[in-house]
Order: C-alpha cells, then structure tokens, then sequence
C-alpha cells in the first residue's frame, strides 16, 4: 500500500513540476532575467531604446533559489504553529512573491535610470504591464516549488531526511538551473534577433542591436513571453519534470543500489541517443553557410 501511494505522490509532484518549470521559464523571459538580458542591457548604448523588460536581479537558480528559500522558511514556521497545509502553502508562496515583485520594480527603474546617459527613458507603463505577469508567474512558480517539497518532506515514505526550507533551496536552485539551460535557449537569438536571418546566430559586431519595434508598435516582454510559452516554457517543466520523476521512481521501483545502477543507465540512454540525434543533423543539413 505504501509503494502505491508513493508512486501517486511521484506521479503528482512531476505534474507539478511540469507546472513549476513552464512558468518559471516563463517569469525568467518577461523580466529578461538570464542570458539574453545583456543584449537588451546592451541595446540604448549603441541608440536602440527600447521598451522592454530589464531586470536580471541574478542568474535563475540563484534568484528562484533566494525566493524558494523565503516560501519555505515561511512555511516551515507557519507549520510549527499548526496552521492549515493549503493556508500554509498560499501565505508563503504569496510572501516571496511580493519581495520578488518589489526586487523586481527596483532593479528595473535602477538598471534603466543608470542608462539615461544613452537618453532611455524610464517607461511607467512598462511598469504597470509587466509587473503583474511576473508576479503571476512568480506565484505559480513558488507556490509549486513549496508543494513540491511539502510531498516531499511531510507526505513520501521515507521522506527526505531534511527541513522543507532546504528542500525548497535545493528545489529553486535546479529549476533556475534548468530554466537557464534549456528555457533561454528558445529565446535569445530566436526573439531579439528576428531582424537577423535565423541559425546566423549572434557575433560581437550585432551585440546590442535587437529588435526594438513589433508589427503593433514598441516591443515588450510580454511579446517575448508569448513567443516562449510556444516551446521553450514548455520544455523548461518537461526536463524538470522528468527529473523529478525519474529521480524518485528509479528508487522506489528498484531500491537504492538498483536505483542507482538505473539512473546510471537512464543517463547513459540519453547521453547516446543526443550525441545520435546531434549527429544525424549535423550530417544531414551541415554547417551554416553564407548566402
């Protein structure tokens, strides 16, 4: 009966790592928070003004490793004092949240009023338009990652042998990892640079010169979050999700030496079966050539 349960719990906390990780990546993309905000940091020193989102408190597993944190110490003392689990899980996501929205507003007005030597304007309804989203997706994304590791902690048997406020630092950390990895990929190049020809990616001589103007007007994060939520969202919380599963299942299935023997081989699989795919493309359509 307990193998039963634990194989529902799992099967539970990959769909919601599924939902953590799509809007994690997501949060990332409309408040520019990784790799492709220092294109748009770059952009007004070489006259491109533009209206999108800059913020980039940190890298992704340092940030969404911060707030997780502050969910789950909030949880962990609201718990002490025996308040409801759904309460619990509600108050500390939405806690973390508003410090994430105010580090958020802060960073932006300071990152862009420290380029008005490039004459960039600070937009109010930049502001009033995307802060919302972020506090949003912030929520879901923290609100997941807290129950995630409330199953984990509280509900598996055996459970993780450590507090919920080290589980959800862990838990942030990883996801920021994986949105970082996979989710930016399907938005630098891709998304500022729509004005370059595709696959010609993005040399030193074009640093900064993004694209600034959309078919209705100024371009904004939010144009960048629906072209996200296409692939790259999506993907970031089916590589968490996999991770999680796999993680837990192997062990439950096969036990601990067998669940390692098995994670071994899980990761040999996919480690063939890339190099095969990358191989067959590379074979198959060659290197990029210049018209």
């Amino acid at each position: 009966m307990d193998i039963l349960l634990n194989m529902m719990l799992v099967a539970f906390m990959g769909l919601i790592a599924i939902i953590a990780g799509m809007f994690e990546d997501l949060e990332s993309d409309v408040a520019s928070t990784s790799n492709p905000n220092s294109q748009v940091q770059l952009a007004p020193e070489i006259g491109n003004l533009h209206k999108l989102f800059n913020r980039a408190i940190s890298g992704e597993p340092l940030l969404v490793g911060t707030m997780a944190t502050i969910s789950g110490t909030v949880a962990y003392v609201l718990f002490t004092l025996e308040y409801p689990v759904i309460l619990v899980l509600l108050l500390s996501s939405l806690v973390a949240t508003m410090i994430q929205v105010v580090w958020s507003a802060s960073s932006y007005m300071g990152r862009i009023t420290s380029q008005a030597l490039y004459n960039q304007p600070l937009f109010l309804d930049v502001l009033k338009k995307h802060l919302p989203v972020i506090a949003a997706f912030a929520f879901i994304t923290l609100f997941s990652i807290t129950t995630l590791s409330y199953i984990m902690t509280y509900l598996l048997n055996p459970a993780v042998p450590i507090t919920l406020p080290v589980v959800t630092m862990l838990m942030g950390i990883t996801l920021g990892s994986i949105g970082s990895a996979v989710g930016d990929i399907h938005y630098g190049a891709e998304k500022l640079y729509q004005n370059y020809e595709f696959g010609s990616g993005t040399p030193v001589s074009v640093n900064g010169n993004i694209a600034t103007k959309s078919a209705l007007g100024s371009r904004s994060s939010i144009d960048v979050v629906k072209f996200c939520s296409k692939f790259g969202g999506p993907m970031t919380g089916l590589c968490f999700s996999i991770i999680i599963f796999l993680n837990f299942w192997i062990y439950l299935v096969f036990g601990k030496i067998g669940g390692l023997i098995a994670g071994l081989i899980i990761v040999l699989s996919f480690l063939i079966f890339n190099t095969l795919i990358e191989r067959k493309a590379r074979l198959k359509y060659g290197k990029y050539e210049k018209k």
